[in-house]
């Protein structure tokens, strides 16, 4: 039985850092969040770059609380479900379906819309198909693991 003390302290989920003093944790998340947009939905993320929209301007409501800041209970659950057993993979991937699913959108707007559409966007989600499409994304954990190696490296 998972215990919130393991899911804080004990991987696969290991979400202790996510709340320190230096925030470490959040941070790491961010840099893999943003490289696996730039891989994953390229054309959002050089969208956002256009329009200065930074992962962190959305992403804390995300994935730092693991979808359970304002997304539909259904997702929510699901999310939690995959998350106890693989541990932040679905968080990225869940990340990616969603702005994979809106990027049509997402590519007409400007800065201001932009924001305002990803503070309304979890009301506008399905979970069962945000995870049905989560789940084909092609994301390895050896990749997860790279990227948060390579930010280890470059905070030294």
């Amino acid at each position: 039985m998972v215990c919130l003390l393991d899911v804080m302290n004990s991987k696969p989920c290991s979400m202790r850092l996510l709340y320190n003093k230096e925030m470490s944790g959040l941070m790491q998340v961010f840099f893999v969040a943003d490289h696996l947009l730039k891989r994953y939905v390229p054309k959002v993320h050089k969208h956002f770059e256009k329009e200065h929209v930074h992962i962190s301007m959305f992403a804390p409501q995300w994935l730092g609380t693991v979808y359970t800041n304002s997304f539909p209970f259904d997702l929510v659950t699901r999310v939690w479900d995959i998350f106890l057993v693989e541990g932040w993979k679905i968080v990225y991937r869940v990340m990616l379906a969603i702005l994979r699913n809106f990027e049509k959108k997402l590519l007409g707007m400007n800065f201001e819309e932009i924001m305002k559409f990803l503070r309304l966007l979890p009301q506008m989600i399905d979970g069962s198909e945000i995870i049905k499409n989560a789940l084909k994304i092609r994301l390895s954990n050896k990749r997860i693991s790279a990227l948060d190696r390579k930010f280890k490296q470059e905070q030294k």
